[in-house]
């Protein structure tokens, strides 16, 4: 029992070394620039995607961050929710767009192994994943636009020519909130990171792995594309080594390749919920952490259901 509680207690700090760091930032950023009025100088990539689904402008600055850091785009949003700048539904929509930024964010990641492993069918991969993420921005950013009442464009600006406090003062009030903020957040990332470094010490994940694998040999893919489906379960690194070896040798075709990997990223949502739980629900809270998790999921889910038939068409 206390060799489980200390390995929970490692899996746990690993994860939140580099999660905790990110989201302060994301959070005192956001205080700082918008104490200081200069939301609408930093906020021009992601003004027009906010403008057409009616969010504050506000959440431009947060999408436009999250181009650079998903957590910091996310811990300003909770920190605009927590000063009523913007509703829950705001929230909710908001945070749901950031899917484009973030699969675009991890291009210095991605690129490099897929080039390496895949060679110029990685770039083509890498695009397909951006385009994921842009679909899944445009189908909640429409959600947006039917959902949300369109806002006083005036109100922004209001609060730039209004923001003429000394930077002193500015700073002061930006540090205020951010840890007036940030301790509720940490709280409940910290109770369900353990919690969720706990579920993986006992195997939990693990079982759920073995469940969709035993799917897996089910659907109508050889087994050299089965084989790919699943090491995305373990390691997309993995799978795009096994998929470029494969590919060199004649056993998968480049289309069997891409939708093998699509459909086990799909999969691999089952193992990527190890590292999703404690990210959502730290950042949004159990309940809203939870519905904002199974939404991202389930609407990236369905729209590569939805591409992967049309790769025989792409390709």
């Amino acid at each position: 029992m206390l060799e489980l509680l200390i390995t929970s207690a490692k899996i746990a700090f690993d994860f939140l070394k580099p999660t905790v760091p990110a989201l302060l930032i994301g959070i005192f950023v956001a205080e700082l620039l918008v104490e200081n009025g200069v939301i609408g100088k930093f906020s021009l990539i992601g003004r027009p995607f906010v403008k057409f689904s009616n969010l504050p402008e506000e959440c431009a600055l947060a999408f436009t961050t999250a181009f650079l850091n998903t957590r910091a785009g996310n811990g300003m949003l909770v920190s605009f929710y927590k000063e009523g700048k913007i509703s829950k539904k705001e929230l909710y929509i908001a945070s749901l767009m950031n899917a484009f930024p973030a699969m675009v964010r991890h291009w210095d990641s991605l690129i490099p192994v897929l080039l390496v492993t895949l060679g110029t069918l990685g770039l083509v991969y890498f695009g397909i994943l951006v385009l994921i993420g842009f679909i899944q921005t445009i189908i909640f950013a429409i959600a947006g636009k039917l959902l949300i009442e369109p806002k006083r464009l005036k109100d922004a600006q209001e609060h730039v020519e209004n923001s003429q406090e000394p930077f002193k003062k500015v700073l002061r009030k930006a540090l205020v909130k951010t840890k007036n903020h940030s301790i509720s957040i940490l709280k409940t990332m910290l109770l369900a990171t353990y919690i969720t470094a706990l579920l993986i010490t006992a195997g939990f994940f693990e079982h759920l792995t073995s469940l969709m694998k035993d799917f897996a040999f089910l659907l109508p893919f050889s087994a050299a594309e089965i084989s790919v489906m699943l090491s995305v379960m373990t390691s997309s690194i993995a799978a795009y080594t096994l998929g470029g070896n494969l590919l060199k040798a004649g056993l998968v075709s480049e289309k069997g390749l891409i939708k093998s990997l699509l459909l086990g990223s799909v999969f691999a949502n089952v193992t990527y919920l190890r590292m999703l739980i404690p990210y959502y629900v730290g950042i949004f809270g159990s309940k809203d952490g939870i519905k904002i998790m199974l939404s991202s999921m389930t609407t990236r889910s369905i729209v590569i259901l939805c591409l992967i038939p049309l790769v025989e068409v792409i390709l």
